[in-house]
């Protein structure tokens, strides 16, 4: 005897189901460079990009006409750089904010700059901004974000001035565009161990933002952990979730405490519902992987192709039966793709346990 679950098989149907032209989100990397900041924790640290010269903000439109009717989230974000570097960041913002895409912006917030505040509240549809901070001082904001300023003039990526471009946009938001939702992101550190500072992190941006985000920093995607990750995290954890219990605006990822990836699953799922384009207008399955030593799962690129070519592709289709570690090679996911594989790999498994028994 067995026990059939409706959930597990449907969820699972409708995975491997799901139409390859039909993209849910679509994330690109515009960014050039990080400026100043060399962040020892980002996952991409130390990792080139693939060469080639960037998109233009007239090829980032083309790319948005090129998708029709169609509407996938865009996520403009970076893998080891910050997305805002591109010459006109806010043009790339303006040719999908224009025709009404939903789209999110991950940022440190040093170059959200007037051009790209008035891009992200002008034209329809949802939009997101998220702003990196992971510090609660001047100080221990240079030292997370491993920044060597050589004179006082370069101030830009100073936390002084993250936090006024953050209240500038707060402001803009309020007048123009209320539904713009507003977050900022903590990664805890020892820093943030010591009692109030995360608390005082939380005061200077919980007037200017709708959600605080806060967890522990995952492995970067070459196995190394930062030195300076709490020691006691699923302590740490549980003693902030307490703390903040009564903020509506603070939201603690409680399973963050453990950085290392998760290798139950064989498959990569969400690759078939999201691509990512980096700078250069390579197509990768996921933003993890847009990186020169991962450019054996390049899937085409837009300079050469239409993306909607690429989606169909048949490479693009062979790569959704690839072996996470023995073929693509690439166990690195970031927490978001790791939780959506692991859930479904827990719905096959149900499945295949019950169709072997029918």
């Amino acid at each position: 005897m067995t026990n059939f679950h409706y959930a597990p098989e449907y969820f699972w149907r409708l995975a491997v189901a799901h139409d390859p032209a039909a993209i849910m989100q679509l994330e690109l990397h515009p960014g050039v460079n990080c400026n100043l900041y060399r962040c020892e924790y980002c996952f991409g640290h130390g990792q080139a990009l693939l060469p080639g010269a960037y998109l233009t903000v007239a090829e980032y439109e083309s790319i948005a006409e090129s998708l029709g009717s169609q509407r996938p989230t865009i996520v403009v974000s970076g893998i080891a750089t910050e997305p805002l570097t591109h010459c006109d960041a806010a043009g790339v913002l303006r040719a999908f904010r224009s025709r009404g895409f939903p789209l999110g912006l991950y940022t440190k917030g040093h170059r959200l700059d007037a051009g790209v505040r008035q891009a992200l509240v002008d034209g329809p549809g949802e939009c997101f901004v998220t702003l990196s901070l992971d510090a609660g001082t001047a100080k221990d904001y240079d030292r997370v974000h491993n920044i060597a300023r050589k004179n006082r003039r370069e101030s830009a990526a100073s936390f002084e001035n993250v936090l006024s471009n953050l209240r500038a946009l707060s402001a803009l938001k309020r007048k123009a565009k209320p539904e713009l939702k507003l977050r900022a992101a903590i990664l805890v550190f020892d820093e943030m161990t010591q009692p109030r500072m995360l608390a005082n992190a939380v005061n200077l941006v919980q007037d200017d933002v709708d959600l605080i985000r806060v967890a522990i920093a995952q492995d970067r995607n070459d196995g190394q952990r930062v030195e300076t990750l709490p020691e006691d995290r699923r302590g740490l954890l549980s003693r902030l979730s307490e703390e903040f219990a009564d903020n509506p605006k603070v939201a603690i990822l409680m399973d963050s405490h453990t950085p290392t990836r998760n290798t139950e699953f064989k498959h990569c799922i969400v690759q078939r519902t999201q691509v990512t384009i980096d700078k250069s207008g390579n197509v990768f399955p996921c933003p993890q992987v847009a990186l020169a030593p991962y450019r054996h799962l390049r899937i085409g690129n837009v300079r050469e192709s239409p993306l909607p070519d690429i989606l169909v592709s048949a490479k693009r289709k062979a790569m959704f039966e690839l072996d996470v570690d023995r073929q693509m090679k690439c166990r690195i996911c970031d927490r978001k793709d790791e939780a959506i594989n692991s859930a479904v790999a827990g719905h096959q498994a149900v499945f295949n346990g019950f169709a072997s028994d029918t």
